[in-house]
């Protein structure tokens, strides 16, 4: 009888144990954009706040952000080295690590639709073959993308033609960026973001080519009092989220689960939020003595025209410079994505947070098995 006791008091707890929980699992994170940014606000800090609801605080983010911890440039190193267990990254700053990357960041100049581009980059590194070799090379798991909204041109005088910006000092932000600047007689000057304030007030700068909200949320129209709407795509280099191999296996299939599905919804917002900062600035922009202007009809078609002859070689050069395989095969691959995507939100509006969400969802993290995701 006492035997038959032990065994049924130990058939109790196993079954007690069985529908426990997951333990509790924290995760350290660095994005190097101050906590007012829309990487870090709607989404790093977001993420955190989301994941500890939904796991009733059994998963949670620790975030580090700025630059206290880790400079922009570390935050590859800084995750494959084991300082932090997921980073946001830019992908341009670490051209020689992640080729495939680098090769489709030059394609962003000819895009058009952030939240297309946002989604397109999500499903191309998750899924197409040599992206993810790229991941596995450095031991680290590809979670979430982002896109910028597009790139214009925020200036210290009027540049709306072509005549204007002939021997214009320009801010811009990769090499066929440059490439376009140079086609029209314009000088390309290399500078990080954080610079653009001092270039343009010191003359350093004609105009700074980055998303409008920096007129903003970096202050430039006390230095910039011009702003043409000549789109240069968005930029998405890198990823918004990316985790430690070893960190993600370590998750329990639960957790995994949740992370994608939240990670999933997380960015749709990001992109929403993102693109909300820069309607804000431009509609206070004029209270500034901010005048906003379309680009001539020439200006423009010399930007269209230089990317449809020149983007997509470009694209398989920097490929082949960089060392990745079978640039060419990237490019088209990618297109066929954007393309995909692009159809798949055709009649959804960009605002329309629930419905974005569930065609994201749907087409792409749904059919992400966190069982076998990253091994």
């Amino acid at each position: 009888m006492k035997t038959r006791f032990a065994a049924l008091c130990a058939a109790a707890v196993v079954g007690v144990l069985s529908v426990q929980p997951a333990a509790a699992e924290e995760i350290t994170a660095s994005v190097w954009f101050p906590d007012t940014h829309p990487l870090t606000r709607d989404g790093y800090l977001a993420l955190a706040e989301e994941l500890k609801t939904r796991s009733n605080g059994d998963l949670t983010l620790k975030v580090y952000t700025g630059t206290a911890l880790l400079p922009p440039v570390a935050h590859l190193s800084g995750l494959t080295d084991g300082l932090v267990q997921m980073t946001y990254h830019a992908g341009t700053y670490t051209p020689s690590d992640l080729p495939e990357d680098n090769v489709a960041a030059v394609l962003a100049i000819g895009l058009d639709d952030p939240m297309v581009t946002m989604m397109t980059v999500a499903d191309f590194y998750m899924n197409d073959p040599a992206m993810k070799a790229m991941f596995d090379r450095h031991s680290i798991v590809f979670l979430g993308a982002y896109a910028s909204p597009v790139y214009e041109m925020m200036c210290n005088r009027e540049i709306t033609t072509l005549e204007q910006i002939r021997g214009a000092k320009l801010r811009m932000p990769s090499p066929i960026h440059s490439a376009w600047a140079t086609s029209v007689g314009a000088s390309a000057v290399n500078v990080p973001s954080s610079d653009m304030y001092s270039g343009l007030e010191k003359g350093q700068l004609d105009c700074a080519v980055n998303a409008l909200n920096d007129l903003k949320s970096r202050s430039l129209w006390d230095v910039a009092k011009n702003a043409t709407r000549l789109s240069f795509g968005p930029y998405f280099a890198g990823w918004e989220y990316a985790i430690d191999r070893d960190t993600w296996l370590g998750l329990s299939e639960e957790h995994r689960r949740l992370m994608l599905d939240t990670i999933s919804d997380n960015t749709v917002d990001l992109m929403i939020a993102y693109q909300a900062t820069v309607d804000e600035a431009v509609a206070e922009a004029p209270s500034h003595d901010v005048t906003i202007a379309e680009p001539s009809a020439e200006l423009r078609a010399s930007l269209d025209t230089f990317v449809s002859e020149n983007s997509a070689r470009i694209a398989s050069e920097t490929g082949a410079q960089l060392g990745a395989q079978d640039p060419e095969g990237l490019v088209s691959r990618f297109k066929e994505t954007y393309a995909r995507w692009d159809k798949l939100l055709a009649d959804t509006s960009r605002e329309d947070a629930a419905a974005l969400q569930e065609i994201f969802r749907t087409e792409l993290y749904a059919k992400i098995d966190a069982a076998t995701y990253g091994q």
